[in-house]
């Protein structure tokens, strides 16, 4: 009688679980790691 290969079935779908969040987490890392655009510049102490 045949095995049914669920095993292996679950095994793949781990796996591309797995790179699928390894790739959402470098593109996150690499929009946090960017620097911001600079915004309206605001000094510490008022120039008079």
């Amino acid at each position: 009688m045949a095995r049914n290969r669920y095993g292996w079935q679950k095994r793949a779908k781990e796996l591309a679980r797995r790179q699928k969040n390894e790739e959402k987490m470098k593109r996150r890392q690499n929009k946090s790691a960017k620097p911001a655009p600079p915004t309206e510049e605001t000094p510490d102490s008022p120039r008079e």
